[in-house]
């Protein structure tokens, strides 16, 4: 008999690049799929598309689509897999062995367009090649570019990829400022250079009405370092973290500059102990001030003498619609934790488990009975005062021994065996113990 054909056929497509989000590719590959699915007539159930989604060694990028097909074909949703071809489906050779090995596991069926076959071990060992094929390409690949943003870099043109850093103008690819915000950057040195704190810096700058590049959110010091603290700002050109030269296109700060403002803020910054960045409060980062909306902070402070902790809106913090915090916001912690805590417990008891109802009846006279009438029936099998019987409808029941009698071509009596012959409607007649 030959093999059943797969009922429910997983397609499986994927583009590694899809710029203007068309999904030509992947449609392509569909159809190609589904042409062979109707040359072999097999049933296809689902597609699962993957769009714009690298399966090379040097991607960090995950595949839900993969997954859940790979889950799909282990719970038995779909019994076949088709791809248009193997480097389709993967790059990787490990995740290629992987993918074998859960086929033989699972024994779903597996198709290209190319016409593979994982049937056979010479099937296996092509398609193995063919992945450790396409895993080579995709790391050459990866060599030559690497090989060109390094001759990029040396040339003095920086990475020209990432989110607008302030005083850069937007898709101008760090090559052009914004003077506007160059003026503040440089405003924001002269003031570093006269002992002047980033708190400072950033009164100005939102004085000025200035706003973040990204999320158009108020100034806070964090930000402002964050500016201040980036190569880009001063003009030096990096390549995996070493520094290759300076930038050919204009910055704000010159390098003398930005290595100025780092020796500063290091400074300033000191040395943290280990674990103190660890949350202390239970509840801190999580609680909302109501006037302005910002993340509200949980302090230890003092007052004639008595040590408490407070929760307090910090005028400091972005609150709702990108602005600083009211600061008109304070409250007791302990007081604030113990009604959360009165919150948190009785959401969970509401969850919790209802406890397993015990019956209240109690059965321990009739378990009593049972087990006298059980003790009896041994007593009269040990004696051997009775035996059982059972007709054709499996009816049991206790008779005297007197009940047995010789048969007419003199059986044994009933008393020098603990077993007696009885028939089920004359049809069948085997030994049953008097029990």
């Amino acid at each position: 008999m030959g093999e059943l054909k797969p009922k429910r056929v997983g397609i499986y497509v994927r583009i590694s690049k899809d710029r203007k989000g068309q999904e030509l590719g992947i449609q392509r590959q569909e159809k190609a799929c589904r042409e062979l699915c109707e040359r072999m007539r097999w049933t296809v159930h689902k597609v699962y598309p993957e769009n714009d989604t690298s399966a090379s060694t040097t991607s960090r990028k995950k595949r839900p689509q993969y997954a859940e097909m790979m889950r799909d074909a282990r719970d038995g949703v779909i019994d076949a897999i088709v791809v248009y071809s193997i480097d389709r489906l993967t790059r990787r050779i490990t995740e290629l062995t992987a993918f074998l090995e859960e086929q033989k596991e699972h024994g779903f069926a597996f198709a290209t367009t190319e016409g593979e076959d994982t049937s056979t071990a010479n099937g296996r060992m092509i398609l193995t090649i063919k992945g450790a094929v396409a895993q080579q390409e995709t790391e050459r690949m990866a060599e030559r570019v690497n090989t060109s943003l390094l001759q990029r870099r040396e040339k003095g043109k920086p990475h020209a990829g990432g989110p607008r850093v302030f005083g850069f103008e937007e898709g101008s690819n760090f090559q052009r400022l914004v003077p506007k915000e160059v003026k503040l950057i440089r405003l924001g040195y002269d003031m570093l250079m006269n002992r002047q704190t980033p708190g400072d810096i950033v009164r100005v700058w939102n004085a000025e009405g200035s706003r973040t590049s990204g999320a158009q959110t108020a100034w806070t010091i964090q930000k402002v370092k964050r500016i201040y603290r980036s190569e880009r700002v001063g003009g030096i050109v990096t390549y995996k973290g070493q520094d290759i030269g300076d930038s050919v296109y204009p910055h704000p700060l010159t390098r003398e500059e930005w290595e100025n403002v780092q020796t500063i803020l290091d400074g300033r910054s000191g040395t943290k102990k280990p674990g103190t960045a660890k949350r202390k409060h239970l509840y801190s980062g999580f609680l909302k001030c109501g006037g302005c909306g910002s993340t509200m902070r949980v302090q230890w402070a003092t007052i004639q003498g008595r040590r408490f902790r407070r929760t307090f809106c910090h005028s400091g913090a972005v609150g709702r619609d990108g602005e600083l915090g009211c600061g008109k916001v304070n409250r007791s912690y302990a007081w604030t934790e113990d009604r959360l805590n009165e919150v948190v417990e009785a959401a969970l008891n509401h969850r919790a488990p209802k406890p397993t109802v015990v019956p209240t009846e109690d059965l321990s006279g009739e378990i009593n009975v049972l087990e006298e009438r059980i003790r009896g029936l041994r007593k009269r099998w040990k004696a051997g005062v009775g035996l059982m019987r059972f007709d054709g409808h499996l009816r049991s029941g206790v008779l005297p021994r007197e009940d047995v009698h010789h048969g007419e071509h003199g059986e044994e009596e009933a008393s020098a065996s603990p077993f007696v012959h009885v028939g089920v409607q004359g049809r069948d007649r085997r030994a049953v113990p008097a029990w």
